[in-house]
């Protein structure tokens, strides 16, 4: 061929290139641009209206900005991974010069010497949110499905086993806390090493030892008894796992070591958290829809930890006698839509339709409304009404909705902005005095507060209840859930654009943790941890150089 020829070809493939960045950049900017048009007012008066044509003219307008930003953020990645232009080459330098060379066990101190003055400053550690509820349920020998059992047990039971030894329940709580603190330290150095197999630079590799050690969110949860911390963790050790069998596929597939531990990963994230076991199950199939190769190898972990999931929930929920749990936590959505339109609404709703739904959602209930949590409505659900109406309640909310239909799109809005408007104040469960609710930060029950840090503790509380708090400025880059959801879309969005498409099963797994979390009673910073923990992961694999990805076989067939 002619060099013409070679040069014309060259210049067709960088054409097709800048076209497919031009198309992504404006298609993830007019996504983005409706995320801070309708967050925005939502957040400030909990509706937006969709009916104004200026909301369409903003959002419009809006997409411009925000793809102009991502195509040169792109740009920007695309220079520091070819090594290319002045900011190629001052990253090079910089991973040269900064090598990471610290071991496990040294990350693991480093990071517990982060934590210790956030658990010296609220001693034993954070006892709320569930954590009450699921040691209640040790304590008077009730266990029920509503929260992961072998959670429960676990919190539960050394809590209770160190009173009965120690006669403190404080005791019980500190040895809980200090137990997931290393566990915790441990999966996040599990996580540098992982990076380092991956020939991330250094520089990448310190940057995300600091993130883990010295962010507040990663402090405070560090100490929290939620069960979504340890689930969470797993989730990072799932997405890890994944990455390796898409990347590697031909190495990983040639140990028993690696299915066993990828095996047992899987099932640990399907029971720690009820949400785990969609997020789990759905990532499995977009394993055996894209990875052909390995179709059958995969289908048999998968029928292995299903296997292992139907005798957790058999033969191990019957010898401790486990109760289902209620399914009102899975009508949250709907509750809180025939709550708002029976808040908004009333006169147009029939007095033989409203008889029914207070035999399930009595009136009282309904008129304690709260347009960021379902919990309100939710407590006065009556289980036994709602079998005996079901087909009546779906038809019901089908007919509310048929003629109140942006109440019911504002009401899922308004739930669940939170987790996607970067500039959201997180204040579900705010009280009257306007208290926010961005972390639960007390002991709770049977424990008592022990304060050794009381200078810390006001600046720990100040972010916890302080609205003005997450509205300093820059403070959502390290609080917000809309951030980190709105910086993994920006990373699955510049791999899918370079054809990366190994990325397609640990994307799915960020999809369906926030589509899981979408449907639930409000929005918490506990329920979408993942993408805090998996921030450093996602950008050292947006920037890794370009020759590195040669790791990564093209297994896809």
């Amino acid at each position: 061929m002619s060099q013409t020829g070679i040069s014309n070809d060259r210049k067709i493939k960088q054409e097709c290139s800048l076209q497919r960045k031009l198309w992504f950049s404006f298609s993830l900017g007019f996504l983005f641009s409706f995320l801070y048009t309708a967050g925005h007012p939502l957040d400030n008066y909990d509706s937006v209206n969709l009916t104004e044509g200026l909301f369409y003219t903003k959002w419009l307008a809006g997409s411009v900005p925000a793809a102009a930003a991502l195509f040169l953020i792109w740009e920007i990645m695309d220079r520091i991974r070819r090594g290319s232009g002045q900011i190629g080459r001052i990253c090079n330098m910089i991973q040269k010069k900064i090598p990471f060379s610290l071991p496990g066990w040294a990350c693991v101190c480093i990071l517990l010497g982060c934590w210790l003055p956030a658990w010296l400053s609220l001693f034993p550690g954070a006892f709320s949110y569930d954590a009450l509820a699921e040691w209640e349920q040790v304590r008077d020998g009730v266990i029920t499905a509503h929260h992961p059992v072998i959670h429960v047990l676990w919190l539960g039971g050394l809590v209770e086993g160190i009173h009965a030894l120690t006669g403190s329940y404080n005791a019980g709580i500190a040895v809980y806390t200090f137990s997931q603190m290393v566990i915790l330290a441990v999966i996040f150095s599990c996580t540098l090493r992982f990076l380092d197999d991956f020939h991330v630079p250094g520089i990448l590799q310190w940057l995300s030892l600091l993130f883990y050690g010295l962010s507040p969110v990663m402090q405070l949860f560090s100490i929290s008894a939620t069960k979504d911390v340890l689930f969470s963790g797993v989730l990072l050790l799932f997405l890890q796992q994944l990455i390796r069998l898409c990347c590697r596929g031909e190495i990983y597939f040639q140990g028993i070591k690696s299915w066993l531990a990828f095996g047992t990963i899987a099932f640990l994230s399907m029971i720690l958290r009820n949400n785990g076991l969609y997020i789990t199950l759905g990532t499995f199939l977009v394993l055996l829809l894209r990875m052909k190769k390995y179709r059958k190898k995969i289908g048999l972990v998968l029928l292995g930890i299903c296997v292992a999931y139907g005798m957790y929930i058999g033969p191990f929920y019957g010898m401790l006698d486990v109760a289902r749990g209620g399914i009102e936590e899975m009508l949250s959505v709907p509750i809180q839509q025939m709550a708002r339109v029976h808040r908004y609404g009333f006169d147009s709703l029939d007095e033989e339709d409203l008889d029914i739904v207070y035999q399930v959602l009595p009136k009282e209930y309904l008129d304690d409304y709260r347009a960021t949590v379902s919990d309100f409505v939710k407590k006065g659900f009556q289980r036994d009404a709602f079998e005996t109406y079901k087909k009546d309640m779906i038809r019901i909310w089908g007919k509310w909705g048929m003629a109140h239909p942006l109440t019911y799109v504002n009401s899922f809005l308004v739930n669940t902005v939170d987790f996607w408007y970067p500039h959201a104040v997180i204040d579900g469960y705010k009280d009257v005095y306007g208290k926010s609710s961005y972390f639960d930060y007390k002991v709770d029950k049977p424990g008592s507060e022990v304060v050794l840090l009381p200078g810390l503790h006001q600046y720990y509380e100040q972010i916890s209840f302080d609205r003005q708090a997450q509205r300093s400025p820059f403070a959502f880059l390290v609080l917000s859930p809309g951030w980190y959801l709105v910086v993994a879309m920006t990373v699955f969005g510049y791999l899918w654009r370079i054809r990366r498409y190994e990325f397609v099963a640990p994307g799915a797994l960020f999809v369906f943790s926030i589509l899981t979390v979408l449907l639930g009673p409000m929005a918490l910073v506990r329920y979408v941890l993942i993408f805090y923990y998996g921030f450093p992961v996602l950008l050292a694999i947006d920037l890794q150089p370009i020759h590195l990805y040669g790791e990564c076989h093209e297994i896809f067939l």
